[in-house]
C-alpha cells in the first residue's frame, strides 16, 4: 500500500503512521489536525476525523487493540476508544517551545500506563 496525500502544498503530510495489531488498518497523523484510518488491503479511506487544534505528530496502539494515543502541536494528549474512534480522556501534557510541543507517546506494554515525550524536554508517564 502506498499512502499518497495528493497534495503539494504539505497541508496534509504525513507525520506517523502506525497499524492496528490485530486488524488490517493502518492509522496515519496529518499535519492538518487529522487522524485517518486506512484499510491495508485495498488502501482505501475508512474514516478521517479532525483530532486536535494542531498537527497531529504522533500515534500508537496498545497492544490488545483498544485504544489509540495521539499527541500533537497543541500541547494535547488524547486517548482515544479505537471501536468507536471517540475521544475518552485529554491531558496537556507539555509547554510549547519553537511551535513543537508532543514529539511521541507510548503504551506500557503490560501496565495501565501512557508516556509522552516533549519539545519541553520532558518525558512524562500517566497512570
Amino acid at each position: 500500500m502506498v499512502l499518497d496525500t495528493g497534495t503539494k502544498d504539505g497541508s496534509e503530510l504525513i507525520n506517523c503512521v502506525v497499524s492496528h495489531p490485530s486488524e488490517p488498518i493502518s492509522i496515519t497523523a496529518h499535519e492538518n489536525r487529522t487522524i485517518r484510518y486506512l484499510d491495508n488491503k485495498t488502501g482505501k479511506l475508512i474514516h478521517s476525523m479532525v483530532a486536535h487544534l494542531d498537527a497531529v505528530t504522533c500515534l500508537t496502539t496498545d497492544p490488545k487493540g483498544t485504544y489509540l494515543i495521539s499527541g500533537s502541536h497543541d500541547c494535547s494528549v488524547r486517548l482515544w476508544m479505537l471501536d468507536n474512534r471517540t475521544c475518552v480522556q485529554e491531558i496537556t501534557a507539555h509547554r510549547k517551545k519553537h511551535d513543537e510541543a508532543i514529539h511521541d507517546v507510548a503504551f506500557h506494554p503490560s501496565q495501565p500506563f501512557i508516556a509522552s515525550a516533549g519539545a519541553d524536554a520532558l518525558a512524562k508517564v500517566f497512570v
